[in-house]
């Protein structure tokens, strides 16, 4: 006869409505919702065939393996995740949690046959129990009878076996008497516990035992509860057999189950990019928050922030540098914030933060400048040199909300305004907000048909050489025309284009557009003018880019020569060195390119040296001040006596007076676009006036 010990393979499962156990007899088991599997999980959480097991036999023992998925390599929605980490395959181990999904979980346990048959149920037999461990469970069944049932099932155990348990068993099993003295301890009691002896009723295992005994409800036998003792956590079972006037203890290690639990509560409340707390985390807080709020009479303040232009530079750089990106801001976000304030990562490139305890408006001014001014400084990430700003909205409780939903909502709202008005600020809420955000939501709807409806318009403003007073060009600007709002600005439907990503079929149809006007005024025979064209960030990220334009040229007849693709200083400053090979093929396909809104961005003078540029439009916030301010004449002066440098030619955007147009004289600025020369016109207006252009200005 074989001296080898046997040993049995249970899994024991509990899914949130009832536990059974599962004794692992055969050498394959598939896991899951669909009916056909070996052990099947009526849950949603878990997949149609979610796990397998697998028996397999080493030179010394065997045990289970658990594979994600089935056999043929497809794998479950969720995953498995054992002691709370997350694995495709693995040797299970005695006491191994495994999480099929949120709620639904197993334990597997091996033991010797020679003592654990009477203390197991059969397979698949249903528990009400909450407790995952089986044994705990036949304890329950035990220990919670009365004490003639008891009795009659302890006289249905055989002796030997009963002894066996007590003293094999893995589980410490201590006995007392009403006096506090210890009667019995099993030996792995007494491996666990060796000072047990010595400290007494001080012991962490024994500590109010004898209080309950002498207070407890006659009706409840059985008392559980959890015990620490150093780093580990035990589950005590306490039982009070009274004909005895002793107090019988079991206890169960579950240090590895509670580990497990609070990785998993960690990873349901905190983002696994930043570590910060999530959204839902975040929403529970706040709500407390404001609970305190109430009941201790302060104000207390949401943030709603959001990276600007996140999207362009994880669209051009890709994910891998846009992660990192999101780590180091979230970095810099938190040093710039106390202790006491939440920070949390909303999703994508948002975040949220509450400030409790705010006394004054002037305090949250000077938090948010503070947060902005954080980012001044450039990221340095790969070697590369990135600029980041962000945008704000807030909230005040109880100003604006007095709930956590409305509060993070209104904050939002703020935000949205804050990035309408240029983004790298912050605004504060006000009611009025809401019928604006309201507004927005109705363009966006309504832009997602304005293509096909054909309600999309171009006009062009005219560009003048100061020199000889000629038109030699024309920038095409895109109005939308909507049945229901009217005119709508572009500065109301640009951005939220962009975000959708609905920038890029309009764009193609601008561009086609411009380019068949052009051609149809050189048929017409009209002086040949250069058309400009402006590309958003999100166009000049398309790969099809190039060809695009080839095949639109194509198309339309036009000669490249009478193209000029405008690019504003912050698309490629974004990814300088992306954006000049971009650059490099766009130039070599015929057409012209303008640095648009120059000044506005980050870029130094010195970075116009680095693109193929041909032509750069000096924004018109610097023309609007020009008579007043002299750090404006400066910058005016220095890129024009850097543009003519570099041989390229400098436009003056938004010259709207005749002084703004005679301190451009006096600066040599040869070029100029704005309402002084005219408007932004129709096609049909456009013939007109170069038929008979206004020069008495010039």
């Amino acid at each position: 006869m074989s001296n080898k010990k046997q040993y049995r393979y249970i899994l024991v499962i509990e899914d949130g409505k009832k536990q059974w156990t599962v004794t692992l007899d055969k050498s394959k088991y598939s896991i899951g919702r669909h009916s056909s599997n070996s052990i099947i999980v009526d849950s949603k959480q878990v997949s149609r065939f979610h796990a397998t097991l697998l028996r397999k036999k080493t030179e010394d023992c065997q045990s289970f393996w658990i594979r994600d998925g089935d056999l043929e390599g497809n794998r479950s929605h969720n995953g498995i995740f054992i002691n709370g980490e997350k694995k495709i395959e693995y040797k299970l181990n005695h006491g191994d949690i495994i999480y099929f999904g949120r709620e639904v979980k197993g334990i597997y346990q091996i033991f010797e046959d020679n003592y654990n048959i009477s203390f197991y149920p059969n397979n698949n037999i249903p528990s009400k129990k909450n407790d995952i461990n089986p044994l705990q469970e036949q304890l329950e069944n035990i220990l919670f009878a009365s004490e003639q049932n008891l009795q009659q099932k302890l006289n249905n155990l055989d002796v030997y076996m009963l002894a066996s348990f007590t003293e094999l068993n893995p589980n410490p099993i201590i006995e007392i008497d009403c006096q506090g003295i210890i009667t019995y301890i099993n030996p792995a009691g007494a491996l666990k516990f060796n000072n047990i002896k010595d400290l007494k009723l001080e012991h962490p295992i024994l500590q109010g035992l004898i209080h309950n005994y002498q207070n407890q409800n006659q009706q409840k036998k059985l008392l559980k509860r959890e015990v620490t003792v150093g780093e580990a956590i035990f589950e005590q079972y306490i039982y009070h057999i009274c004909p005895k006037k002793s107090i019988i203890t079991y206890l169960f290690d579950i240090t590895e189950r509670k580990k497990s639990e609070a990785r998993l509560e960690y990873q349901v409340n905190h983002d696994d990019l930043t570590n910060l707390p999530n959204r839902n985390f975040f929403t529970k807080y706040l709500s407390q928050a404001v609970i305190n709020a109430k009941n201790q009479d302060y104000l207390l303040v949401v943030m709603f922030l959001d990276i600007d232009r996140f999207k362009n530079i994880n669209n051009s750089l890709g994910h891998e540098i846009g992660d990192k990106l999101i780590q180091d801001f979230a970095q810099r976000l938190k040093n710039s914030l106390s202790s006491s304030d939440l920070i949390a990562r909303w999703g994508g490139d948002e975040f949220t933060i509450l400030i409790p305890e705010i006394n004054n408006l002037q305090e949250i001014t000077k938090i948010s400048e503070k947060i902005l001014k954080t980012f001044k400084h450039p990221f340095q990430i790969n070697g590369q040199e990135l600029y980041l700003s962000a945008s704000i909205g807030i909230a005040i409780y109880p100003r604006d909300g007095e709930s956590a939903e409305t509060l993070i909502k209104n904050a939002d709202v703020a935000l949205y305004r804050t990035k309408k008005e240029g983004r790298n600020n912050f605004q504060f809420y006000n009611p009025s907000m809401n019928f604006q955000a309201s507004l927005l939501l109705k363009i966006e709807n309504l832009l997602h048909y304005a293509l096909e409806k054909d309600e999309f318009v171009l006009y062009y403003q005219p560009q003048m050489n100061l020199k000889n007073n000629k038109i030699y060009g024309l920038e095409a600007l895109l109005r939308w025309n909507n049945p229901e709002l009217g005119m709508i600005p572009p500065d109301k439907f640009i951005p939220i284009a962009e975000e959708t990503g609905l920038i890029v079929p309009i764009g193609e149809w601008v561009l086609k557009t411009a380019c068949q006007q052009n051609k149809t005024w050189q048929d017409k025979g009209l002086p040949p003018l250069r058309i400009g064209v402006n590309l958003s960030p999100r166009q000049f990220q398309e790969p099809e880019l190039v060809s695009q334009i080839v095949k639109i040229l194509n198309e339309t007849g036009l000669d490249p020569n009478f193209l000029e693709l405008e690019i504003t200083e912050t698309t490629v400053m974004q990814n300088p060195k992306l954006a000049s090979q971009y650059l490099e093929s766009l130039l070599k396909i015929g057409v012209h390119i303008s640095m648009d809104d120059f000044g506005t961005g980050y870029s130094s003078l010195g970075y116009l040296k680095n693109f193929p540029l041909h032509t750069i439009k000096i924004d018109k916030t610097f023309i609007k001040e020009l008579k007043n301010n002299p750090k404006d004449l400066a910058i005016i002066s220095a890129v024009i006596t850097l543009g003519r440098g570099f041989n390229m030619r400098v436009i003056a955007e938004g010259v709207e007076t005749p002084e703004q147009l005679e301190l451009l004289r006096h600066l040599q600025c040869e070029e100029i676009q704005g309402y002084l020369l005219s408007h932004p016109l129709t096609s049909e207006e456009v013939e007109k006036f170069l038929q008979n252009p206004p020069y008495h200005y010039f």
